[in-house]
């Protein structure tokens, strides 16, 4: 399964179908954007691919703005070329993040017991687990967990039950034999119990089974050390810019 950057930039914009406004997801070769419309800054993402500054500029800078809702700009791979024009801007880097590659089925052995796909009656508790779990709005939270989630084979969302009680979530969209993830969340109370790498764990020897050759995903900070537990390797690091005062309100 050789793929290459370039590829694999296009597979996570593709992917962001998951959570995106149909009229606001584009994927062209330099380029792609996935804005949800909502007052969300990390639904509303544009990510440059090029060196080229009109690039940034006319396909993911000047989008963004005419949306008038907060946002991120992504650069990537020979887009980090771009950053001084965002400088020139305004705008700031908010982080720098990883986008991680798992290759093969070789897997922890974990207890998979209390792990399974969710229904539409399920969506409204994971929602609530994700905003918890991030501080998010209602809003923001129903558009990272849209209903088609639950509903579209080549989606999903999955959690981790103990009990009755749901303690983790994820998502995913399948795109081009990758299963990509999306909105990985542990209760803040429940988290360093190993919760996340069971669920992950289980659905994506699941989904190996059923015929995925691997996954993709961007990972937080904190979710880098999980992702690599679980055989992720680092592809390349991309950066996020914001505006400062829509990272003020970051939902």
């Amino acid at each position: 399964m050789a793929r290459t950057a370039i590829e694999l930039r296009r597979h996570l914009g593709t992917a962001a179908r998951l959570w995106s406004a149909p009229a606001h997801h584009t994927v062209e070769p330099d380029w792609w954007t996935a804005f949800s419309g909502e007052i969300s800054v990390d639904y509303n993402v544009a990510c440059c691919q090029s060196s080229d500054n009109d690039v940034l500029v006319d396909h993911c800078l000047q989008p963004l703005l005419d949306l008038k809702k907060p946002g991120i700009v992504m650069l990537a791979g020979p887009g980090l070329a771009t950053a001084q024009k965002l400088i020139d801007a305004g705008w700031a880097v908010v982080e720098a993040l990883p986008l991680m590659l798992l290759e093969g089925p070789d897997l922890p052995d974990v207890d998979g017991a209390g792990v399974r796909a969710l229904t539409d009656e399920e969506l409204p508790e994971a929602r609530a687990l994700l905003a918890d779990t991030y501080s998010m709005s209602d809003a923001a939270a129903a558009v990272a967990i849209p209903v088609q989630a639950a509903q579209n084979p080549d989606l999903g969302v999955w959690g981790l039950f103990d009990g009755e009680r749901m303690v983790s979530m994820f998502t995913g969209a399948t795109e081009d034999g990758l299963l990509v993830v999306w909105s990985m969340a542990t209760r803040p109370r429940d988290q360093g119990k190993g919760y996340g790498r069971r669920l992950l764990a289980t659905v994506l020897r699941s989904q190996f089974e059923a015929g995925i050759e691997g996954s993709l995903l961007q990972s937080s900070p904190p979710g880098e050390r999980l992702y690599r537990g679980l055989g992720y390797q680092v592809v390349e690091y991309w950066q996020l810019w914001s505006r400062p005062r829509w990272m003020m309100g970051r939902a």
